[in-house]
């Protein structure tokens, strides 16, 4: 958008915010006007319209037409804007590899002290939230503001601002910490006449209100955002406002509101809100006694949630990394680590490079333990790298079977809670390993299982997406030194060919007239001491 037009953009954004269904057809007129810059203006503003009534997917190809459009004519300070919309759009989907690259390529088109580009590293904070990277979230939201030197006049992206940075004060300092720039947010929102950041900030005090301990108040506050978002048509705060009661509420009213939630967020095509509304209403069967619409939900809210996660993720964390003024933190380590040139000849080499990066990994990804098991002889016989623990694999088959499975690590925030606490306890001592939080990951070779990681913390800490998506990374890089060592890859052929002869010899015993449980049995005993070889 010119710098003419940009002036004006105020006056526009008062008329939508306080008009928008006024507003709207206004808009859609200009839109088909002959000057482009005028028309690219007005199609913004359908989009900010369309946006907070959750139909923003609708006008994704004229965006995508008039960006392009823009970045041929080098009409950046336009396209910058047009992208900044788009990266808005992948987000509230739930597309944050999208959301990345559209605001990375506003901030390469953009002034650096534009609003468009201050807009972009508010929505590069929110993906940092999204990933649980909430300090990183808040260094971001700082170069936002540092950089837009028209902030003190803008009270709608001031709102803004103040409504993420209460966020990540939520979240990183607790509810008290949050309230003043709550109070900061509900000012600067009512200054520019935003009804869906007013509401934002009155859901945010909830949230304080319940994690305060005050539930009468939290319920208020939730019904008062609830009712104000549907009044302006802000959907996607009124399922989270739906959600956030059916969390303080209980029995039928509590299962409605969940699904209302669930419904808005349907509509949405909102993935995140999707996953929570899915999640709670699992909770709420499994305390009804309904097993099977328990493990529905349950499997919906996980297949979202890896939605969520994509494979690209870690690469979008080291994309954020080039927006982050702090760039020697954990993400920064582990592309060092990745990429020095580790060569392993013996089994002695990979204790000393393990010795040399285990500090370094305490420290950087903040862990109290780290501890990597490595099945050196490929008979089963786990032993811990650094430390005298051993694990065999006899006693723990299925607990290992679980961590050789692709998909989501396994993560206790207690270990009490293991599901293979027992099995775990009885073969590595329980004196020796006190209660902790572990995130859990197996390590392969050829799809063969050879080790396995465990990252440790105190009891009760809990691990974000982005502990995860580094946990990940770790694994990989762990998994490429053992693929070096001699003999660790020459096993899997010969597995697999038992494998092969053992199907076909359980097709001939089951193709038999009549069971021969004894050589059913003896093949099960075969194929237990194949998997300790």
């Amino acid at each position: 958008m010119s710098p003419r037009t940009e002036v004006h953009l105020p006056r526009w954004e008062r008329g939508i915010m306080r008009h928008p269904a006024l507003m709207l057809p206004l808009l859609r007129r200009q839109v088909s006007h002959a000057d482009v810059r005028g028309s690219r203006a007005a199609l913004l503003g359908e989009f900010f319209v369309l946006e907070r009534w959750g139909r923003s997917l609708e006008l994704q190809p004229a965006l995508e037409r008039a960006r392009d459009l823009a970045e041929r004519q080098r009409a950046h300070a336009d396209a910058a804007e047009l992208s900044e919309a788009l990266g808005r759009l992948h987000y509230q989907r739930g597309d944050y590899t999208q959301a990345c690259k559209a605001w990375s390529q506003t901030l390469a088109w953009a002034a650096d002290d534009s609003r468009s580009a201050c807009q972009a590293r508010i929505g590069l904070a929110h993906l940092c939230y999204a990933l649980g990277e909430w300090a990183r979230g808040g260094r971001v939201l700082e170069e936002a503001q540092a950089h837009y030197a028209r902030l003190p006049g803008d009270a709608y992206l001031r709102a803004k601002i103040a409504l993420n940075r209460a966020a990540s004060l939520r979240a990183t300092q607790g509810p008290q910490a949050a309230l003043p720039a709550l109070d900061e947010a509900l000012s600067a929102a009512r200054e520019a006449g935003h009804r869906d950041y007013q509401a934002e900030a009155i859901w945010h005090h909830a949230r304080c209100a319940r994690d305060r301990g005050d539930p009468a108040l939290a319920v208020r506050l939730a019904r008062q955002a609830q009712q104000l978002a549907r009044a302006c048509g802000y959907r996607w705060l009124e399922g989270q406002a739906c959600l956030l009661l059916s969390e303080l509420e209980q029995g039928p009213q509590a299962q409605a509101l969940a699904q209302e939630a669930l419904d808005l967020a349907e509509g949405l095509q909102a993935r995140a809100l999707q996953a929570a509304a899915h999640a709670r209403l699992a909770e709420l069967a499994q305390a009804r006694g309904e097993l099977g619409p328990g493990w529905h939900h349950a499997q919906q809210a996980q297949r979202l949630e890896a939605s969520l996660a994509q494979t690209q993720m870690p690469a979008g964390l080291e994309a954020l990394a080039r927006f982050d003024t702090d760039p020697t933190g954990a993400d920064g380590l582990l592309l060092d680590l990745a990429g020095q040139a580790w060569a392993l000849e013996k089994p002695a080499d990979l204790e000393r490079a393990w010795a040399a990066m285990l500090p370094r990994l305490l420290e950087g990804l903040e862990l109290s333990a780290l501890t990597l098991w490595w099945d050196e002889s490929g008979r089963g016989r786990y032993r811990a790298l650094a430390g005298e623990a051993g694990l065999e694999a006899g006693p723990v088959m299925a607990y290992l079977q679980a961590l050789s499975a692709p998909g989501t690590p396994l993560q206790q925030t207690d270990s009490l809670a293991h599901p293979w606490r027992a099995e775990l306890d009885q073969a590595l001592g329980a004196a020796d390993w006190p209660r902790q939080s572990r995130l859990e990951l197996g390590l392969r070779v050829q799809t063969r299982l050879v080790g396995g990681l465990w990252l440790q913390r105190p009891l009760g800490a809990a691990w974000s997406r982005a502990d995860v998506a580094r946990a990940q990374r770790l694994a990989a890089l762990l998994e490429r030194l053992l693929a070096q060592l001699p003999g660790q890859a020459s096993a899997a052929p010969a597995a697999r060919q038992s494998l092969v002869e053992a199907a076909q010899r359980l097709r001939q015993l089951l193709a038999a007239p009549s069971l021969d449980r004894v050589a059913l049995e003896a093949l099960a005993r075969d194929l237990e001491r194949g998997a300790q070889a």
